[in-house]
């Protein structure tokens, strides 16, 4: 099963998905696995790793790292995971130093893949998005291939997610979900 929670910057997306994942494994008696994509480096974010970690250590979650090739993991076929977030995931991606010569396509392509890829290693993948929408355009050319690249993998995968939701001002609405057969 595949849920996207999307919505800007501060909105309760993250918090949304944690608590759904958490009701999940629990109602279900899953492992309950937290994907951090954010890359170490530096003070700044080694101290926000930290954080995430303190906010989310009463919560039962197992944190996994890694800021790339997530289909490389070896995960419990049972296990409800989720993945923060979506664009740490892109930006490693696309700004790693094997990408430069690779399209915007290529990469894309690699993406989508392997994030299917993990979604049939777990019985559910929960993804966090984000707005881009909310998000400065500045005219960099990197900045506008991310946000190319960013938005047509969350569509994709929006498209194709068994339930999306959407989060502003720490409420969140049901922009989708399919029927359980």
């Amino acid at each position: 099963m595949l849920v996207l929670y999307a919505g800007g910057s501060a909105s309760g997306k993250s918090e949304a998905a944690e608590a759904a994942a958490a009701a999940a494994a629990r109602e279900a008696k899953r492992l309950l696995i937290y994907l951090a994509t954010m890359e170490r480096g530096g003070r700044e974010a080694a101290a926000r790793i930290e954080k995430h970690r303190a906010q989310r250590a009463e919560k039962g979650f197992v944190t996994v790292e890694k800021a790339r090739a997530v289909h490389e993991l070896t995960l419990p076929a049972d296990a409800v995971v989720l993945l923060e977030d979506l664009g740490n995931l892109v930006g490693n991606e696309l700004f790693s130093p094997e990408a430069g010569a690779r399209s915007e396509e290529t990469v894309l392509c690699a993406l989508r893949e392997s994030l299917l890829a993990l979604e049939t290693k777990c019985a559910q993948l929960i993804l966090v998005g984000a707005l881009l929408a909310e998000e400065p355009r500045y005219g960099d050319p990197d900045t506008e291939r991310y946000v190319r690249l960013f938005s047509a993998l969350q569509n994709a995968l929006a498209a194709r997610a068994d339930a999306v939701y959407f989060a502003e001002l720490g409420a969140v609405r049901c922009l989708k979900r399919k029927e359980e057969p």
